[in-house]
């Protein structure tokens, strides 16, 4: 059997062990947990690329090691001829060039055009007409949660931590702000934080001086207690009190989100 006929049939095995894997790792890995649906659209384009890169893997890996091993000598000694190695050969150098040129095209096309496409389209008034209106304020070093249509300043937990509650299903507007609206005048008084919630595969940066928004849909009722990526978490360094600057998060059903603002009016008014 010809060299080049094992290195095919290496490539080919791998490459099928390699799948398998990946679909292992797309199903069952905890990493996995999204619960939005522009969540969905980064996870899909990252199992897409990580399909069609691991056959390219596999064969640069295994280029490598055969290489290695075909190619070897001892120290000193210049190899005979026959493993003496020159990319001479036109049709290598086209079809080489040519599939990477080919492949970076069409990870451009697919999957970051067309996803940035559909996430875009998110943002679009006209999809966004019936929307959950959330204030997001950062500080050094907590979340503030505020909810405009119901009149609710601050939630809390009932140890008061606050609290951000969603709805499942629902189409979300986070309005975001690097400083309290409700509790000072300065604009400028914070510095930058980062809105980053891991389950709905989200990362914003929250400015001094800008308001910026983010609009999502939660497709799946869960909580904190559920999964632990299921949290408000600053991603940017922000000072001494960063890695405590963090939120528990819940999607509910309707009807509980509901009886959430209730309760909470109730607590508001002591």
């Amino acid at each position: 059997m010809g060299e080049n006929v094992v290195f095919a049939v290496l490539w080919v095995v791998f490459s099928v062990l390699g799948e398998i894997g990946d679909r292992v790792i797309i199903r069952h890995n905890p990493m996995y947990y999204i619960v939005s649906n522009q969540g969905q659209l980064a996870l899909q384009a990252f199992n897409f690329l990580l399909v069609v890169l691991t056959p390219i893997f596999v064969f640069v890996v295994l280029f490598l090691v055969f290489t290695m091993v075909r190619f070897t000598t001892k120290r000193g000694e210049m190899p005979p001829a026959n493993k003496r190695f020159a990319i001479d050969n036109k049709a290598f150098v086209l079809v080489w060039v040519g599939g990477s040129i080919a492949l970076n095209l069409l990870f451009f096309l697919h999957p970051t055009t067309s996803a940035m496409e559909q996430m875009f389209a998110l943002d679009q008034p006209a999809a966004n007409t019936h929307d959950l209106v959330v204030d997001v304020t950062a500080r050094q070093w907590q979340w503030i949660f505020s909810y405009p249509q119901y009149g609710l300043t601050q939630t809390l937990t009932p140890n008061g931590q606050n609290l951000l509650e969603l709805p499942v299903n629902v189409p979300v507007k986070f309005v975001l702000r690097s400083y309290d609206p409700y509790h000072t005048y300065d604009q400028y008084a914070d510095v930058i934080h980062s809105f980053w919630v891991p389950a709905f595969g989200i990362k914003e940066d929250v400015i001094p001086g800008e308001t910026r928004y983010e609009y999502l849909t939660p497709t799946a009722i869960t909580s904190y207690a559920v999964n632990p990526m299921v949290r408000v978490q600053c991603a940017e360094v922000c000072g001494p009190g960063h890695p405590w600057m963090e939120s528990p998060l819940a999607v509910v059903s309707d009807q509980q989100f509901a009886q959430w603002v209730k309760a909470q009016k109730a607590l508001a008014n002591g």
